[in-house]
């Protein structure tokens, strides 16, 4: 029977660095989630906008490359404004900022799907099995122990929101043939890009910190929900409840300065205002639009929805707001135009306001990050 030599034996492999140590922990974690059916189910889904972008570029493409194929496509931009398609190439980008604000603002809603299906058990696991003595007894730091969970996320949100972005990108540069086309909208792929980065910044630091309270997922999973559905119901009602207030100024301030007509005439109205004012819905509604018009830069009320405050930073990055200013031009001057624009434009309030709620609530998730995970010379 042989005997084997239970002595120290050198190692002589190789060190690796300590810089991307996190990344075993990542790799684990993306494994792991792809093993989950729905996750498959869901990325494949959040594809589908994607294809409808890279098809709306191309189409864009090729009318202003007039190809004959365009007479096909031109009955489906029927919902545009007649000038745009006239002069595709002067609205190039105001439409490629559209385009590209409806695509985020779509995958945005898919991406809290994907963080919902992965991220409450990234933490609130490894507390629940009591495995953080098993990650930190290994050269691995606390920081290497986040990066590595939050790897996980941006992995999936980059696949959700920045990977289709680019690929659309590339076709629709594909189908237009014109070299100035790349300096012009270059500038729109890298605001989407951006924008994707504080998706996957912020959420996923969010949901970090709410695995991290919890060592059970389903509540992690309600708390999720509860961020994202109660804040939209919450600013949904206040912003519900300050239209009716400017309805009843509007209404008020009507009654004050009506006009009065011959006691048979009448118009439409479904307020309660007497027959015989012809011109009092009229002066209702336009009252209502300066309101809502003076109102508007000041609406604080759809920052109390999380994915709200993500859209107004995606909205300041695309500039989707001054895209249907400049598309609006087209429009005669006039409460028509206004009643458009109020109609198409996304919240007006400062940019800052939504960007500042949104450093609060990291600030805080790193705080309660901090707090919950311990090294090992802190563990009990």
């Amino acid at each position: 029977m042989p005997i084997m030599d239970q002595g120290y034996q050198h190692w002589t492999g190789r060190l690796a660095g300590h810089r991307w140590r996190w990344l075993a922990v990542a790799r684990q974690g993306i494994r792991v989630s792809m093993r989950t059916r729905y996750v498959r189910y869901v990325l494949f889904a959040a594809w589908a906008p994607a294809l409808t972008l890279s098809c709306l570029l191309a189409m864009w493409g090729l009318l202003e490359r007039k190809s004959s194929l365009v007479s096909t496509f031109v009955s489906f931009m029927a919902f545009m404004n007649p000038g745009v398609v006239a002069a595709p190439l002067h609205y190039r980008v105001d439409v490629w900022r559209l385009a590209y604000g409806y695509f985020m603002h779509t995958e945005l809603y898919f991406s809290m799907v994907v963080i919902l299906l992965i991220g409450p058990n990234l933490i609130s696991q490894d507390l629940r099995v009591n495995a953080l003595p098993l990650y930190f007894s290994r050269p691995l730091r606390r920081s290497d122990y986040f990066l590595g969970k939050f790897g996980v996320i941006v992995f999936f949100l980059a696949m959700v929101m920045i990977a289709p972005a680019i690929v659309a990108y590339i076709l629709g540069l594909l189908f237009s043939l014109d070299i100035t086309i790349v300096p012009q909208t270059i500038g729109i792929l890298f605001a989407a890009v951006v924008y994707g980065a504080v998706i996957a910044i912020c959420a996923g630091t969010l949901m970090l910190a709410l695995s991290a309270l919890t060592r059970n997922s389903r509540y992690v999973a309600l708390l999720w929900l509860g961020v994202w559905f109660i804040g939209g119901i919450g600013s949904g009602v206040l912003e519900h409840v300050h239209q009716h207030q400017l309805r009843f100024d509007a209404r008020q301030w009507m009654v004050k300065h009506r006009s009065r007509q011959p006691q048979g005439s009448q118009a439409p109205n479904g307020f309660g205002m007497p027959p015989n004012e012809q011109n009092g819905w009229r002066l209702y509604r336009q009252r209502y639009e300066a309101l809502r018009e003076a109102d508007a830069t000041r609406d604080w009320r759809s920052l109390a929805s999380y994915t709200g405050d993500l859209a107004r930073i995606g909205q300041q990055l695309l500039q989707t707001n001054e895209a249907w200013r400049s598309i609006g031009k087209l429009l005669p001057p006039g409460p028509h135009r206004q009643r458009v624009l109020a109609r198409y434009l996304g919240p007006r309030y400062p940019w800052y306001w939504a960007a500042g709620v949104l450093a609060c609530v990291l600030g805080i998730c790193l705080w309660i990050l901090h707090r919950s995970i311990r090294t090992m010379d802190r563990l009990k």
